[in-house]
């Protein structure tokens, strides 16, 4: 999969509330989702049209994955749609930052990675992208329904 250079992800409230309970939902695993959008005409935005919660088949608070079977599947749909994967998202149970092992695995899924994490006791999503082997911060754009 290629993905272009990203600058900004925008979904909606409603995406963001969605991402919210797939975290609730998992705790205290992390819990994980694959973003579905497309990319404007230059690619440097990324627009989320629909989310697919997966399960955190790792079953763990520092690790996830999603059984490829089932990414599978729902890619296929996806294209079916005039949809790709455009994110990967995934809660943490501390800092929404990358962990190494996230940034070892945004080699092989070069899209935006959403983390949604504990910062200063209140939880917050941040948006990267690793390009060309540099981690790169992502806009996030939320957008009122």
């Amino acid at each position: 999969m290629t993905s272009p250079r990203v600058a900004r992800i925008q979904m909606t409230s409603l995406h963001r509330r969605q991402l919210y309970g797939i975290r609730r939902r998992a705790w205290p695993n992390e819990g994980c989702a694959l973003l579905l959008g497309t990319y404007s005409e230059t690619g440097l935005v990324a627009r989320v049209i629909r989310i697919a919660e997966t399960e955190n088949i790792a079953q763990s608070n520092a690790a996830f994955q999603i059984d490829p079977e089932h990414q599978y599947c729902i890619l296929t749909a996806a294209a079916e749609e005039g949809l790709e994967q455009v994110g990967i998202y995934h809660s943490h149970p501390a800092s929404p930052e990358p962990s190494g092992s996230d940034l070892e695995f945004m080699k092989y899924n070069p899209c935006v990675w959403v983390i949604d994490g504990r910062h200063k006791e209140r939880f917050r999503m941040r948006a990267f992208q690793l390009w060309q082997g540099f981690l790169i911060s992502v806009e996030m754009h939320i957008m009122p329904v």
